[in-house]
């Protein structure tokens, strides 16, 4: 792993001189977080949540200087809670500022996806750490809108109040 791995040799060879996901890497191994480093341009972690199991999925985009982030959970979609799953990926993007929720028709499912440009940029671990935080972030705090507008029967005005409302105290 990290830059004794062949991902990286190969990587070095074709000029660049850093690949972000062995920043992303060195992140993973620092917090002791289960990765598997799929080829120089692609890193995968799954991770437990407060609600579900996500996938997380990293790759650096050589063709156009980009890291690319998707977070996968599970949540098929039925056909007829479709519209209203469409709608609440409207309200929830627009509360989000960090990336966006979009929909995968072959899949049926919701995802969470965030690219970062890297034109003449290197990804510090600090900024590597954020968008991972950030993005599990997200998630974790709109999955169960997504479930209660899947099997509660909510609206998705219905489902993004009931995860926005704010507790005062402790129960």
């Amino acid at each position: 792993m990290g830059r004794s791995s062949s991902a990286y040799e190969a990587f070095s060879q074709t000029g660049q001189e850093s690949n972000p996901l062995d920043v992303v890497e060195q992140v993973m191994t620092d917090r002791d977080w289960p990765y598997e480093r799929e080829s120089d341009v692609e890193l995968t972690l799954i991770r437990g949540g407060q609600w579900t199991d996500f996938r997380l999925g990293v790759n650096y985009l050589t063709d156009c200087n980009a890291l690319q982030l998707t977070l996968m959970f599970e949540a098929r979609a039925p056909m007829h809670r479709q519209q209203e799953i469409f709608h609440l990926l409207a309200l929830v993007n627009a509360r989000n500022w960090l990336g966006h929720f979009d929909w995968w028709e072959e899949e049926r499912a919701v995802m969470f996806r965030y690219g970062v440009p890297m034109r003449e940029a290197d990804l510090s671990a600090a900024q590597a750490e954020d968008i991972v935080d950030l993005a599990l972030e997200a998630c974790e705090m709109f999955y169960p809108a997504l479930q209660y507008v899947l099997w509660s029967g909510m609206t998705a005005g219905e489902a993004v109040s009931a995860c926005m409302m704010e507790t005062m105290g402790e129960a």
